[in-house]
């Protein structure tokens, strides 16, 4: 059927949040996302290829106002009806890892024990339930 359409995604930074409540608020300071002046992140695809359940997305991620290529990869469910209303829906499970210092994401704090506090390598995960659209 040809390639997908490109899709651009934007996600509010102020959505983020981590499995260690007391950081949510410090991802939002200059010191990580910077949402007072960059309030959102996007990600522009320029290529999606489906294999089978296979699914690999090649695109631009920006992130606190600086632009990288990315390759997103994951798995692609469905269609299956939802229960309440008859829709028809894709369900998608995608993940990437960036790292974050190239996104100006710098800041670091050093452990007692050695170390730092923060990877630079961070894995960005997406689950996603799309609804088809009807054919016009």
């Amino acid at each position: 059927p040809g390639p997908a359409p490109l899709r651009v995604f934007v996600i509010d930074v102020s959505t983020i949040s981590v499995s260690e409540p007391n950081l949510n608020g410090h991802l939002l300071s200059p010191d990580f996302f910077d949402a007072e002046r960059h309030p959102q992140l996007s990600f522009r695809s320029t290529v999606i290829e489906v294999s089978g359940s296979e699914v690999t997305i090649a695109g631009e991620l920006t992130l606190k106002g600086t632009t990288h290529p990315v390759e997103i990869t994951g798995t692609v469910s469905g269609p299956v009806t939802h229960a309440f209303d008859g829709s028809e829906r894709l369900g998608l499970e995608l993940e990437t890892l960036i790292d974050r210092t190239a996104y100006g994401l710098n800041w670091n704090a050093p452990l007692p024990t050695g170390g730092f506090a923060v990877g630079n390598d961070v894995k960005l995960r997406a689950e996603l339930e799309l609804v088809l659209a009807e054919e016009a």
